[in-house]
């Protein structure tokens, strides 16, 4: 078969990204003779000629006396295709928390950076509210959105307003009437300082923001389902953005 000059668009680039990776990440730390890469990504003679060649045209890689060298261009390109795999692979991770999520609820692209996924199953179905936990007891100020009543949570909120700490909740009106059910002390809690909203439209999921540090998006069935945690800028920011416009359409109690 013919030799085909590589295609020089960003499709073609993208695809030849995605098809030549492993040659990429063989050359990140230096110049390499083709026998060598050979070796190293255990391919075939012509395998690794033709992508060198592709590499080489697309101005991604050059032929030096030591062998075969990244360009400037290939170093940026190979940086910039693995940040854009581990973006995906973090978005793959997080697809189950983010499968409930509305597409307009905003959640930004910095949710998926510095996070951490938790999600139940049959063998460990408190592993995301465990994770909740152990955000919240290194956290001075808590300002969250809630769907559900989550009652094992009032006694260690009513505890930190009471030891002067702010915790702020935003919930659906049956949410309330359910912690008020469940929580004898509900009332003592919102007067020694627990800041409660009340919705009366539903909450497609929750979202809590832990001293402007870091910020977890939940989700519900029967219980917490998933958690995404993240201490991006971004993701920080935009959740407190978000908790502030329901709490601004709440009622205070």
């Amino acid at each position: 078969m013919s030799w085909v000059s590589p295609d020089e668009s960003v499709d073609g680039l993208g695809a030849a990204l995605d098809t030549r990776a492993p040659l990429l990440s063989a050359l990140a730390d230096g110049p390499k003779r083709q026998r060598t890469l050979r070796e190293e990504l255990d391919v075939a003679r012509s395998t690794a000629y033709k992508g060198l060649r592709e590499l080489t045209e697309l101005g991604l890689v050059r032929e030096t006396d030591d062998g075969y060298a990244l360009t400037a261009s290939g170093r940026l390109a190979a940086q910039t295709h693995a940040t854009y795999r581990e973006r995906l692979e973090r978005l793959t991770a997080a697809r189950p928390v983010l499968a409930s999520v509305p597409a307009d609820a905003g959640v930004p692209p910095a949710f998926l950076e510095e996070a951490t996924v938790v999600t139940a199953d049959r063998h460990a179905p408190e592993r995301p509210l465990s994770t909740f936990d152990s955000l919240a007891d290194d956290a001075d100020e808590i300002r969250s959105l809630s769907p559900a009543a989550v009652p094992r949570f009032m006694p260690d909120l009513h505890e930190a307003v009471e030891a002067g700490y702010h915790r702020g909740i935003v919930v659906e009106r049956p949410a309330v009437e359910a912690l008020r059910e469940s929580y004898d002390a509900f009332d003592e809690a919102v007067a020694a300082g627990l800041e409660v909203h009340v919705l009366e439209e539903p909450l497609a999921f929750g979202l809590t923001v832990f001293d402007d540090e870091g910020a977890a998006l939940t989700t519900y069935d029967d219980g917490v389902s998933g958690l995404l945690h993240s201490t991006a800028d971004g993701a920080v920011a935009w959740a407190r953005g978000t908790y502030e416009r329901y709490r601004e359409r709440g009622e205070r109690l």
